[in-house]
């Protein structure tokens, strides 16, 4: 039986948490400057409030062939006004250092710099 507690403590002692929350944060805020014809047709009318960041799911995917290429995933679904319109996720070698991230858009990636 897998322990769960610990991809837990990993996250817990990597900041996962905050630190997904805020790239999550950041992305979507480049993503607005970068994309505003966006806005609208997503947001409405953008209102920081009223969008909700948090944790969902900690995974590890294991590379079994290559296994120097496993990682581990923190997802954030995008919540505006209620909905999830989106989400992020941000990916760590598992030595804890991050590595490259991901913006999904009403089921489209977003190329967010």
């Amino acid at each position: 039986m897998f322990d769960q507690n610990v991809i837990v403590d990993w996250a817990k002692s990597h900041n996962v948490e905050s630190t997904a929350r805020n790239y999550c944060l950041s992305c979507v805020n480049n993503y607005l400057v970068e994309s505003p014809e966006d806005e609208k047709l997503y947001f409405g009318k953008y209102y920081s409030e009223k969008l909700m960041l948090e944790l969902e799911k900690v995974y590890c995917i294991i590379n079994w062939n290559e296994p120097e290429y496993s990682h581990i995933i923190a997802l954030v679904p995008i919540i505006y006004d209620g909905k999830e319109i989106g989400r992020y996720e941000l990916f760590y070698r598992m030595s804890g250092e991050i590595y490259d991230d991901l913006l999904v858009i009403n089921g489209q990636e977003q190329l967010v710099y």
